[in-house]
């Protein structure tokens, strides 16, 4: 019963993620973050239905790879692969990266420079990635779910 049902779950995972990396990969191609005829890609971690994090690659190039993010729980995101080993240090680099955009995005909305609505705009989306920063921060002190 136990292997039935952790059959079950991987195929729930994967008609979860597949159609999401699918997406992540014509975003990617879209964003000229990868190159090629053909790009290939493999989940490398989820967090089933909120996050998966993701190696996409131009074909032949595979160790020319980017780490991606998306889901539910967070916006589509990319880094070089050179910037993380494993797929927690990909998540710390994205949570850091995300904090540091919404510093950016905080201090121009502070500026006189943006009319009301495109502050309160960037206001929001800062606030947006200050949270899902720090909850994805909070995920990788989690060590049971990066086994």
């Amino acid at each position: 019963m136990t292997e039935s049902r952790t059959e079950t779950e991987k195929e729930a995972l994967k008609h979860w993620f597949k159609p999401l990396l699918d997406k992540v990969v014509q975003e990617m191609i879209k964003r000229n973050a990868v190159v090629g005829t053909a790009v290939e890609a493999s989940p490398a971690w989820a967090f089933p239905n909120q996050i998966l994090i993701a190696k996409v690659w131009g074909m032949g190039q595979k160790t020319r790879f980017i780490w991606t993010i998306s889901g539910e729980g967070v916006i589509t995101d990319y880094i070089a692969g050179r910037m993380a080993a494993t797929p927690k240090d990909a998540a710390r680099h994205f949570a850091l990266k995300w904090q540091m955009d919404a510093d950016r995005l905080l201090a121009v909305g502070k500026s006189k420079g943006p009319t009301q609505d495109a502050q309160l705009q960037m206001d929001s989306y800062a606030n947006k990635l200050i949270k899902d920063a720090e909850s994805l921060y909070d995920l990788t002190e989690k060590e049971d779910i990066w086994l």
